[in-house]
């Protein structure tokens, strides 16, 4: 498979991940450099491996991997996360994305993003929990201990306990202490023993703490000290650390005592900063959500996502970025992950959307993680702003749209152009003989333009596709706004008023003339469409200088020739106005409209070297400008006439073509123009012709024929006569093997009328006998 252009412009919108491409069969059929540092395998190690090098050794036994392909291939796409194996055997947490693509060659794109670290800090904080609830426990039993009396055995476990275990009597003066205390505070037991227990308490809280004390003796019960706030203590080299702290009265025969339970949550609170600093260094947005639905937590990448600041969303709830539509079923859906939560992508199989500050909406894909805290259970919210990927994935599925149809054009219109040729030469033939016959002149006059019209429909598909080839030449403006304001006052109506203008002095562009007629008639059709009651339609033809500050990607400085088409119609949406130039797009109703019409008039700008530029207001119309060079002026009349008459001067032609009709129409319009012409019905009877001593001046031959092609002639009679003129005829829009020719070999695409075959054979015939002479 080829690199595609699209999927690096994708995986710029995929931080920390990377798009690997797979054959139809799973195979892995590229390899980019983010795929080797996510996974470890090197190119030459994983290109034309099977998928399941990428999954862990039990999915491979249970047939995972041809099932996930099965699974995308239907549903149109697989989203999940999931563990992946690296190349050193150990797991990797990926977001894992497989999507069809249908080519060509057709296969899948899997588009793989790393969400170790947050899984990892994830897991640090459900460990923490786990040991603060089995202080907990310890400190349960201890009491259970102390109330059965049985003292010895009480200090025994007190000693024992991997808490720090401080017990103060009713004046705050401390009674017992454990080794842990010891270690934790830094002091001997002895410098305990017997102290206020203020001594362990940071100064800028030693006041408040006795009354504190006070209220915990008049109503005594096992509870955490200090709820909702952050608690420290005091070490003897007056170093402060974050503790937990956990309180039980115990009865003793010299009065009520409490014993404290104190935990050292120094590397708890690291793995919360971590945990904190992974989240705000996610390339995706990250919400934190708890039972209640009200945010906790959020970073720098939600606040640029959603474009609310960090105070606007902490403490509120979090539908605030749910739109209005969702808003509704959202916190039963909430509910619902909290009653059964793990890890998983949220609504699977839907499109989700968020609601930024500004009101407007966006596609997002979410992914939902159980977290365990102090504060009871959240989910932390991964939040990934699809609206690049979305965008990239209609362009991609555009450009092999475009491909399809501009494939399936070319190949039709080959035989389509050979059918439009035999009929246009045997029309123009038979024109010849009835000009004394009025009537049936302008019968046949009727059918050739028919004809001609066929062939403009084939070019417009072309355009659209942008597989056309294009026959530019000097247009006077003048004259096809005459010829085209005729055509549309038949076309348009009585309802519609029509009005073209010329800037003084002449306008000359260089374009295809055919094609600028169809762009005129379909941008005036549409106007008609947007005036039902009737309207003005004004086409304006003026000059414009593009400068280097007002130039585009698709419009070089130059001058400029400006067709506009003005409308008086309903106009056009802003909402929809970026939209009207992509294939099929319509807002006519069913059967009035095929999408095609603005695609094409864009694509034939675009070819020409220009391009179109439109503004509309609702209520008061639309303007389409067509852009194209501008030229000086064509040859006089008279110069043109003295070219006209060499053509047809003279000169033996070899006439090679394997359909009978298109052999003999072109045969009649050689000899007619005073040729003498000898045929050939395919190539092997021209190579014998060629061999032979018979003076030839020309080789017309159509270029796809049984047997040996028009190429293959083409070599052989280059090898055997050089320099002798050949002209080669094709119904194909483009011919890839016939590129950077000499000047003796030129390429004339069908239909095509006599004229244009009498100046190119001419023209041909006059230089070979310039370079002789």
């Amino acid at each position: 498979m080829n690199q595609n252009p699209l999927l690096d412009r994708l995986a710029e919108c995929l931080p920390d991940g990377a798009i690997i491409r797979l054959a139809g069969d799973g195979r892995i059929a590229s390899w980019p450099a983010a795929a080797q540092q996510l996974l470890g395998h090197a190119p030459d190690a994983a290109l034309g491996q099977p998928l399941a090098l990428l999954y862990l050794p039990h999915e491979v036994s249970e047939d995972r991997p041809r099932h996930d392909l099965g699974r995308a291939r239907a549903e149109g796409r697989l989203v999940e996360e999931a563990a992946r194996r690296h190349r050193e055997g150990s797991p990797v947490w990926i977001n894992s994305t497989l999507l069809p693509d249908p080519g060509p060659p057709p296969g899948f794109l899997l588009l793989l993003q790393d969400r170790g670290p947050r899984r990892r800090a994830q897991q640090a904080l459900e460990s923490a929990g786990r040991t603060l609830a089995a202080r907990e426990a310890e400190i349960a039993a201890l009491r259970r201990a102390a109330g059965a009396g049985s003292g010895d055995r009480f200090r025994q476990m007190v000693e024992a306990a991997p808490d720090a275990m401080v017990m103060v009597d009713a004046t705050g003066r401390i009674e017992v202490v454990n080794a842990q205390a010891e270690r934790i505070f830094g002091y001997a037991r002895e410098e305990m023993l017997g102290r206020a227990v203020e001594m362990l308490v940071p100064a800028r809280f030693r006041g408040q703490h006795p009354a504190l004390r006070g209220a915990f003796g008049a109503d005594p019960a096992s509870r955490p000290m200090g709820a909702g706030r952050d608690l420290h203590g005091l070490r003897k080299d007056g170093s402060e650390f974050p503790v937990e702290i956990g309180l039980n009265p115990i009865g003793t025969e010299d009065g009520p005592m409490v014993l404290s339970a104190i935990v050292d949550i120094s590397a708890r609170r690291r793995q919360e900063e971590r945990f904190r600093r992974v989240v705000e260094a996610a390339p995706n947005a990250m919400v934190m959500v708890n039972a209640a639905g009200r945010i906790e937590m959020v970073n720098a990448q939600a606040e640029r996502v959603f474009g609310h600041a960090r105070e606007e969303m902490l403490g509120r709830m979090v539908e605030m970025l749910v739109p209005a539509r969702f808003r509704g079923q959202h916190p039963g859906l909430r509910g619902g992950f909290f009653h059964a939560p793990q890890s998983r992508p949220m609504g699977a199989g839907r499109d989700l959307f968020g609601l930024r500050r500004d009101g407007s909406e966006f596609p997002v894909e979410i992914g939902l993680n159980p977290i365990e805290t102090e504060d009871g259970p959240m989910v932390l919210s991964s939040i990934l702003d699809l609206s690049a990927r979305v965008q990239l994935e209609a362009l991609l599925r555009q450009a092999q749209k475009m491909e399809a149809v501009g494939r399936l054009t070319a190949g039709v219109a080959h035989d389509f152009n050979n059918l439009l040729q035999s009929m246009m030469g045997s029309l123009e033939l038979l024109r010849d003989q009835v000009q004394d016959d009025v009537e049936a002149e302008e019968l046949v006059g009727g059918c050739i333009d028919a004809a001609m019209r066929g062939a403009r429909l084939t070019h417009h598909l072309l355009a659209f596709s942008r597989k056309q080839v294009l026959r530019p030449s000097r247009i006077e403006i003048a004259g096809l706004l005459r010829k085209t304001v005729a055509m549309l006052e038949r076309t348009l109506g009585p309802n519609i008023r029509i009005q073209a203008t010329e800037e003084a002095g002449g306008l000359h562009a260089f374009a295809d003339s055919a094609q600028l007629e169809a762009c005129i008639l379909n941008l005036a059709i549409n106007a008609r469409d947007a005036m039902p009651r009737g309207g003005s339609l004004t086409i304006r033809a003026f000059s414009r200088r593009i400068t280097a500050a007002e130039a585009t990607e698709t419009l070089q400085p130059g001058d400029y020739a400006v067709l506009a088409v003005e409308d008086t119609g309903a106009g056009i949406e802003a909402g929809i106005l970026d939209k009207i130039f992509e294939p099929f797009f319509t807002t006519k109703n069913v059967g009035e409209g095929s999408g095609l019409g603005l695609p094409m008039v864009l694509g034939y700008a675009r070819q020409s070297g220009g391009d179109v530029r439109v503004t509309s207001r609702l209520g008061q119309g639309t303007r389409v400008e067509v852009l194209l060079p501008r030229v000086a002026p064509a040859l006089s009349e008279a110069a043109a006439k003295a070219l006209r008459a060499q053509d047809g001067a003279g000169g033996h032609v070899l006439l090679v073509d394997d359909a009978p009709a298109v052999l003999l129409t072109l045969g009649h319009f050689l000899t007619g123009a005073g040729y003498t012409v000898t045929k050939a019905s395919g190539a092997d009877e021209a190579m014998r012709i060629v061999a032979g001593a018979a003076p030839l001046d020309c080789v017309v031959t159509d270029y796809a024929m049984p047997g040996m092609s028009g190429v293959e002639l083409l070599v052989r009679v280059m090898e055997q006569r050089p320099g002798l003129p050949v002209l080669v005829v094709t119904g194909y829009p483009t011919v890839e093997r016939l590129r950077n020719l000499p000047d003796h070999v030129q390429i004339l695409r069908k239909p095509f009328l006599r004229a244009e075959l009498l100046r190119r054979v001419g023209a041909l015939i006059r230089r070979a006998a310039e370079r002789q002479g």
